[in-house]
């Protein structure tokens, strides 16, 4: 009864934006990265014994061959095929709750694991897992990104860790060999870094273990997997271009996941147990290498906050033998249960609908549903200049290609589009459009286009520019630009050249 308690409850908080993702009997992603990965999966619909290599659609007509991998592909085509039979938008229907599912998963492995391990405070983890903030953006509703099945996988490969030195089998070393393995398929940047602190620590404080008889079945499962990831996907994409390596700094600061993070966001994200977790894991010795991995995830996370699901998860792995620190168990739950203020705020503030946040969210659904109609106004072939962040959504929706996207790969294009919105001078423009084959541009708010642009190319902003007058002055646009459409956010124009 517990068990199921606690997945209702984790799957409940993972749909509390579900006014944003489906708010007028349409899905809407909750970022550039989610329409690009659903581009791919169509792609794959489409083919399914041909994996995505290239992406036609983003950095147009150059494109981009992306380090994505199969593995999120496929578990959303999955879902989808099964919705079929259902629904005409099974496609976004499974691209929505792929990732709350992922987060019950995650749920149903940390209950069984707990259980295996005969940890106390079972139900303290759960909860909080359930409830922290960074985990639920982990895997909420309508965000079909390659996170979420991360937080799952690495979940199950530190698990498996954690039981091959307290309680060796073999089925735990498979468990190992599968999750790491998929791990690695799915992305060369944190589950690479993880793997080599576990190694590392394993090394220094069990390296018998490292070649024992239960870890070598996974070790043969986990390299099967490997020749499988390069036998489908390859080899990732080489040495980024000189483009890409110019304006990659400055570009990241546009991006909220490749920010800082303070202590503040820390504390709304796991609670004010952050600050007691190194004495109680130290007081227990042999809990040392939990100590020493969760202070690696902090530390990255502080400097990128992309770590911050992997901290929160490997958090919640340890609440247990924190808690377990206290000498009565009553005096753990008061203490668990009084670190929870900072979360509790959180929700408050930012991600349940009240008066300080509720404008703001009816503005990005109504941006979202003009930028859709937008989409629907593009009635013939060609790529598209939009802003980099609204390039992905229109792509999806459209089926054209677009000269910008979301990932650093697609940067020669973004860097054009911004210098496009920066120009004065209309020759320019058009020699920009001319170059990417663009048969429609659109217009969005010059202020903040404006702001981007001028971030990324480290360019002042003088009067007169391309994004002003488009999206200010539309009738005033050059003369190879038609304008066709406008709503309360966007313009879109047709390009003659």
């Amino acid at each position: 009864m517990a068990l199921l308690l606690f997945l209702i409850l984790t799957a409940a908080l993972r749909f509390y934006n579900a006014q944003e993702v489906f708010p007028d009997g349409r899905f809407y992603f909750a970022d550039g990265d989610c329409y690009a990965r659903m581009t791919r999966v169509r792609m794959v619909m489409a083919r399914p014994w041909r994996p995505v290599h290239h992406h036609s659609f983003e950095n147009y007509p150059q494109g981009t061959d992306p380090h994505t991998t199969a593995p999120m592909d496929y578990l959303i085509a999955l879902p989808a095929l099964l919705a079929r039979p259902f629904t005409v938008q099974y496609l976004d229907f499974a691209g929505a709750v792929v990732s709350p599912l992922l987060g019950v998963a995650t749920a149903l492995f940390l209950w069984l694991w707990l259980g295996f391990l005969r940890a106390p405070y079972r139900g303290a983890a759960l909860f909080l897992h359930a409830v922290s903030p960074i985990l639920v953006h982990g895997t909420v509703f309508g965000r079909p990104d390659h996170q979420s099945l991360l937080l799952f996988l690495l979940a199950v490969a530190l698990g498996a860790e954690w039981a091959l030195v307290m309680a060796p089998t073999r089925a735990w070393g498979i468990v190992s060999g599968v999750a790491w393995g998929l791990a690695l398929w799915t992305s060369l940047y944190e589950p690479v870094i993880l793997l080599a602190f576990v190694l590392l620590l394993s090394i220094i404080w069990n390296r018998r273990g490292l070649l024992s008889p239960e870890r070598r079945p996974g070790y043969a499962v986990f390299l099967g997997i490997l020749l499988l990831c390069l036998a489908v996907d390859g080899w990732p994409a080489g040495f980024p271009d000189r483009t890409i390596l110019q304006y990659f700094p400055a570009w990241e600061k546009t991006i909220g996941e490749l920010s800082r993070v303070g202590w503040r966001e820390l504390f709304r994200w796991v609670g004010f147990g952050i600050a007691a977790a190194p004495i109680l894991l130290a007081v227990r010795r042999k809990d040392r290498a939990a100590l020493v991995v969760l202070a690696a995830t902090c530390l990255l996370t502080v400097f990128q906050a992309r770590w911050g699901y992997f901290f929160g998860i490997v958090f919640v792995m340890s609440l247990p033998w924190q808690l377990a620190a206290f000498p009565w168990r009553w005096l753990g739950w008061c203490f668990f249960l009084a670190s929870l203020w900072p979360v509790a705020r959180e929700w408050d503030d930012n991600l349940l609908v009240n008066e300080a946040n509720r404008e703001a969210r009816i503005e990005r659904v109504a941006d979202a549903i003009a930028l859709r109609e937008v989409a629907g106004r593009i009635t013939s072939p060609g790529g598209i200049l939009a802003p980099w962040w609204c390039c992905p959504p229109l792509a999806y929706w459209s089926g054209q290609p677009a000269i910008a996207g979301s990932s650093h790969e697609s940067l020669p294009g973004i860097v054009d589009s911004a210098r496009f919105y920066l120009g004065q001078d209309a020759g320019e423009a058009r020699s920009i459009l001319a170059a990417h084959q663009i048969r429609w541009v659109v217009a969005y708010d010059s202020e903040r286009v404006l702001e981007t642009s001028s971030t990324l190319l480290g360019r002042p902003v003088f009067e007169n520019n391309m994004a002003a007058v488009l999206y200010e002055k539309p009738r005033s646009a050059p003369s190879f630009l038609t304008f066709v459409y406008a709503n309360r956010a966007f313009k879109l124009f047709r390009v003659d050249l």
